[in-house]
């Protein structure tokens, strides 16, 4: 059995909300654990909205509630009316979350018999105990940043793998199994780089969920630069497929293919190699013209894969000069 750290944290912090209450002398104080229970949640931002709404939800919770106990009383039937009243407002105004926990509140009033200024003081201090305390709890939150670098390093593994296989399917297989076998490991690769992306992107989201002071745009900028990445590997993969036999110009864009593998990283500005592919992109415009359809064809594919892949160094180029400079 594995004891996480919001579980631990949400019961600390529920013991913690029913002491403060107990020793303000507050009345039904065990409810402060229970807001508390109710509010830890994975963020420290989340945590901040929740309180924030709850708070909402309490005052218009009360509002309805003090009308409904006076004009009808203090039964079932008014309860049942300021629910019949109160759950449609909540949902109107997005504060779902507050239903429950609101309601709970209001059968104090209901006990009681009174709605005055002492219960209504006493339920309010309640609440802001029990949430207040789940706020600072969420303030103990994980440092994330070494499991994205863990995302990172797989993206980057990936995309060495793909550029490397895309090398060697230019060079040629020596056969159709061998050619159907790095065609297949490509995919792999490209499937694995969409899911470590989507992954990292995710405890990104998370990361930034709990930077309360400042918050880094660095890591959400580099997963977002490799999705487009990815995007354009796909597309040079598809090209890939479609070129039947190995020209001259295959060659030369394999070895690039490799040098980019072997210097692909994440403060690698890529400069040289962008410079590399427009030069041999300017090969392209001065070589001699095709001898048949089918080299036509292909150079036409290669000269599209080209395109893509000076893309593919220029949004890396972009995100060092701009995001990583600032880092």
């Amino acid at each position: 059995m594995r004891i996480g750290l919001r579980t631990i944290k949400t019961a600390v912090g529920a013991a913690i909300a029913i002491l403060v209450a107990y020793y303000m002398h507050l009345q039904y104080w065990p409810a402060a654990g229970i807001i508390t229970v109710l509010s830890v949640q994975n963020t420290t931002k989340s945590s901040l909205r929740l309180a924030f709404f709850r708070v909402i939800s309490t005052a218009i919770a009360f509002l309805i509630a003090i009308i409904s106990f006076h004009l009808i009383g203090y039964n079932a039937i008014a309860f049942g009316v300021f629910l019949l009243l109160f759950i449609p407002v909540a949902d109107m105004f997005n504060l779902q979350d507050g239903i429950i926990l609101s309601a709970v509140l209001v059968t104090h009033f209901l006990i009681e018999r009174s709605t005055s200024w002492y219960w209504i003081g006493n339920e309010s201090l309640l609440m802001v105990v029990g949430a207040g305390i789940a706020i600072i709890a969420n303030l103990f939150m994980p440092n994330l940043e070494d499991r994205i670098s863990t995302y990172q390093a797989a993206v980057e593994d990936s995309m060495r793998a793909i550029l490397e296989n895309m090398s060697q399917q230019l060079l040629g297989a020596a056969d159709e199994t061998k050619k159907a076998d790095l065609i297949k490991t490509s995919w792999d690769h490209i499937s694995d780089l969409k899911i470590a992306i989507n992954d990292g992107t995710a405890w990104t989201v998370r990361h930034n969920e709990n930077q309360l002071l400042s918050e880094n745009d660095y890591y959400r900028a580099y997963f977002e630069m490799r999705n487009n990445q990815y995007e354009l590997l796909r597309q040079m993969q598809n090209s890939l497929e479609k070129i039947p036999a190995t020209v001259l110009q295959s060659k030369a864009i394999a070895k690039i293919l490799t040098q980019t593998a072997n210097d692909l990283a994440e403060d690698n500005s890529t400069k040289d190699l962008i410079e590399n592919v427009e030069i041999l992109q300017q090969k392209f415009h001065v070589s001699a013209l095709p001898k048949s359809r089918e080299e036509f064809e292909i150079r036409a594919q290669l000269y599209y894969l080209l395109n893509n892949f000076h893309q593919f160094l220029r949004l890396k180029h972009t995100f060092y000069t701009i995001v990583a400079s600032q880092n």
